[in-house]
């Protein structure tokens, strides 16, 4: 369906189709393409394998993947290993025949090196290929964990680093972000609680040590002051009270479960807590950071504090909560479903791509056991297939375990 309707447009020949991963590389190798489509999601073949294989045929080619609504990270992935544009079904035939004419301009750009062009950072790249992808910009903090107002700032920051030369080039980088080009400086307007957040102050409870040098100078870097540098948290209700951070505490340093403490402390571990460890401080408004994230999560987590707010990572709530089903009555907890130790090896084994011969052997033991072990891992996930198995287990946070 798809090569009959790229095949009416005008500027496009149609080089050939091809059934399966092995036979898109042969046929490349033999007709050398400008362009190649593919589905990004195929069960059988990781995007990563195919581009790398695809590489090899000796010409550079644009790649465009198409997917049946892939999760942000694999998005990112894809883009990562030379993807050039990542189209979703649901996006419709326009935006795949853009993609197709049309190279990904701020993706392409980005990848650029030069000595006058400013790098952009890992984050702003996720950004980039979450937003190039057709993401809108809610999904994409609700992916990457962070607030909408951050997306924003990241997507301006991408564009005054893209370096464009041309007006055509200012104009198309700038409607692929959903910005314009401004014709005057931005003036940043004044929140009506910018009074409020410049007397944000915090109390930073913290061992010597890396990590809490690192919280000390995020916060410095964002202008939020410490104050009573590892002074003991105190129980303040007053809304100008300094945020509590606390780093990698003692159990019996945690924060008491009890209203006084409600949304006025920060937890930074680089610990891995218990599911239970986050779902009671969820509940006692206290919000955790991973120390793996603090770069992006902790500055956010202080402010929602000094608002009265509790910041919660979205992949935690979706591997604590997990989705909720129409065919069960009180939905589908995270906290329900327990997998055993086997289960969990050919789950990582899926994750892998291996087949189930490999995972047996890999195992030490038959095909049949690895079989019904997959049977029931789909009995407890919901699904009925290997690549459901994976969106689920990455819906519930069990890939990241």
């Amino acid at each position: 369906m798809l090569a009959k309707h790229l095949v009416r447009e005008p500027g496009i020949m149609i080089a050939g189709t091809a059934p399966s991963g092995p036979e898109l590389i042969q046929l490349c190798r033999i007709r050398r393409p400008t362009v190649v489509v593919f589905e990004a999601d195929a069960p059988r073949w990781s995007n990563e394998r195919l581009v790398k294989l695809l590489l090899q045929t000796g010409r550079r080619m644009r790649m465009v993947g198409v997917h049946d609504a892939l999760p942000g990270p694999y998005v990112i992935r894809a883009y990562e290993v030379g993807v050039s544009a990542m189209v979703s079904y649901t996006s419709g035939l326009d935006a795949l025949l853009d993609a197709v004419k049309t190279p990904a301009l701020p993706v392409e750009v980005a990848r650029q090196a030069g000595p006058d062009r400013q790098t952009l950072t890992e984050r702003e790249l996720q950004v980039l290929y979450l937003i190039s992808s057709g993401f809108p910009p809610k999904q994409v903090a609700a992916e990457l964990g962070i607030s909408l107002h951050t997306v924003e700032h990241h997507k301006k920051r991408i564009f005054s680093k893209l370096d464009v030369h041309t007006q055509a080039h200012a104009a198309a980088s700038a409607v692929r972000l959903g910005l314009r080009a401004p014709a005057v400086p931005l003036q940043r307007s004044m929140p009506p609680n910018a009074k409020r957040r410049r007397s944000l102050s915090v109390v930073l409870v913290a061992p010597a040590g890396r990590l809490a040098d690192h919280v000390r100078q995020l916060l410095g870097e964002h202008h939020v002051p410490v104050v009573n540098d590892n002074a003991e948290p105190q129980a303040e209700t007053d809304g100008d009270a300094p945020i509590t951070v606390l780093v990698d505490p003692r159990q019996s340093e945690w924060p008491a479960a009890d209203g006084q403490h409600r949304a006025r402390h920060v937890v930074v571990d680089s610990r891995e807590l218990k599911h239970s460890q986050v779902t009671k401080a969820l509940a006692s408004g206290i919000a955790t950071v991973p120390a793996a994230q603090v770069d992006d999560l902790l500055v956010p987590a202080v402010r929602a504090a000094g608002q009265g707010y509790v910041l919660a990572n979205s992949t935690y709530i979706r591997a604590l909560f997990g989705p909720t089903r129409p065919d069960a009555a009180e939905g589908w907890r995270r906290w329900e479903l327990t997998l055993t130790p086997r289960e969990k090896e050919i789950l990582g084994s899926i994750s892998r791509g291996h087949a189930t011969k490999q995972t047996a052997r890999m195992l030490g033991i038959s095909i049949r056991t690895v079989e019904n072990l997959q049977s029931n891992l789909f009995k407890k996930l919901r699904v009925h297939s290997r690549a459901a198995a994976l969106v689920a287990a990455h819906d519930l946070g069990l890939l990241d375990e």
